[in-house]
């Protein structure tokens, strides 16, 4: 490998991503001439903020492509290699909670709900409960994976339960909920669980990786939508000590 190899690809990255953040400057730009009307000074400020943005979206997204992504493949032809193949299914449970605690949208979103509650959801309750979510049904995606279990096998129970869990859970918690079915699927575990996923598929024997090896983040997707809903059944039971319980 030569000294230059981590950085092949890393101009296609900033091309691909250098338009939508001129298209977001242009916008910004309107909108100060004709309404905003702010100073120079907080005009400085929000470039900077966005040059500091398209460095970091620049660098994370190359280490995806360059790391995380060709690893997690390797570790799932590894595994799937192996005569014990069930062994897929704690591993996706441990890297999926791992993962939705380092995803930070999830933290973000767990930050934003504590804030919007004034302290009455707390945010480790949140991101502790989608880490467990999303290691749960990751380590379901597995053993179909493992298993060859037909896709609307899962689905089709999994969303009849979110839908079945609307009239019961707090309202406070279904919009959450449903917001979080996307955060918990952020570019982490898409890029590590289903490249695992996908080379699992393509290690064993009688799966095909675009049938059995695609659909985790479906999967993954009710996670949050089926467990915020049912914390809120304990939140409306057992609010916490000293809070209030709205609607």
């Amino acid at each position: 490998m030569t000294p230059l190899a981590p950085f092949e690809g890393l101009s296609g990255v900033a091309l691909d991503i250098a338009l939508p953040f001129a298209l977001l400057i242009v916008f910004f730009a309107v909108f100060q001439l004709v309404f905003l009307k702010r100073s120079r000074q907080y005009v400085l400020i929000l470039l900077r903020g966005l040059a500091f943005a398209y460095v970091g979206l620049l660098l994370f997204l190359h280490g995806i492509n360059i790391a995380l992504m060709p690893m997690g493949t390797e570790i799932g032809e590894l595994f799937g290699n192996l005569d014990h193949t069930w062994v897929l299914i704690p591993i996706g449970f441990v890297l999926g909670f791992l993962v939705t605690l380092a995803e930070p949208q999830v933290r973000v979103l767990s930050e934003e709900v504590e804030e919007a509650s004034a302290g009455y959801i707390r945010a480790p309750v949140i991101l502790y409960t989608l880490g467990a979510a999303v290691a749960a049904f990751a380590a379901l995606g597995m053993a179909r994976t493992v298993y060859g279990i037909p896709l609307p096998t899962i689905m089709i129970p999994g969303y009849g339960l979110a839908l079945i869990l609307l009239f019961f859970a707090d309202r406070n918690f279904v919009a959450m909920a449903f917001d979080s079915g996307s955060i918990a699927t952020g570019p982490m575990t898409v890029a590590f669980i289903m490249s695992m996923t996908i080379g699992a598929a393509t290690a064993i024997e009688g799966r095909n990786p675009a049938v059995d090896g695609l659909g985790l983040i479906g999967i993954i997707t009710l996670a949050p939508i089926i467990s915020l809903q049912l914390v809120s059944l304990a939140y409306r039971i057992r609010p916490p000590q000293g809070g209030s319980q709205d609607g």
